[in-house]
């Protein structure tokens, strides 16, 4: 499947989460991916736990191409760049080989709102779209997030973590 968004505007999006323009590649992947979870109820019953159920699945499916550790890393480096930017990502954590990968969100809610911690859980997806864009290269990283939403909606979440090949 060809990717749904041009690796040129793909690059374009590259210059951090807060500053990516509303209709930057970056954004709408992060928008499908939350939508998508949204559409699957996967406990997705407010926009910041759509979003957080985004999160928990493409760390899943990118953990399948990038490895646990690599993916965790850049999760990792995601939300301390977007967390400058959102207070609500103060209390959220993250939990490698953990069911689920997000935790705190509920907190989150509670102190900043159901809104404030959905938009800064979609900065920090888009951070993750542009680091793992920078680090592995534009195309590769559109292939590696349009096939994982693919073959999530195709055969539902995955069951286990091991590295494909793209």
């Amino acid at each position: 499947m060809r990717a749904a968004f041009s690796a040129q505007a793909f690059m374009k999006s590259a210059g951090g989460g807060k500053d990516s323009p509303p209709d930057s590649a970056a954004r709408k992947i992060a928008h499908r991916l939350i939508e998508s979870s949204r559409s699957e109820g996967q406990g997705a019953d407010s926009p910041a736990r759509a979003a957080a159920a985004a999160c928990d699945r493409l760390y899943r499916e990118l953990s399948r191409w990038v490895g646990r550790d690599g993916c965790h890393a850049l999760f990792t480096r995601a939300l301390a760049q977007a967390r400058t930017d959102h207070p609500a990502l103060g209390k959220i954590q993250l939990h490698a080989r953990a069911e689920p990968y997000i935790d705190g969100v509920a907190e989150a809610i509670i102190a900043q709102g159901d809104p404030a911690t959905a938009q800064a859980l979609e900065a920090m997806l888009v951070s993750l779209v542009e680091l793992l864009g920078r680090l592995i290269g534009d195309d590769m990283s559109m292939r590696l997030i349009e096939r994982s939403l693919v073959l999530t909606e195709v055969r539902g979440p995955v069951s286990e973590n091991r590295r494909e090949e793209a």
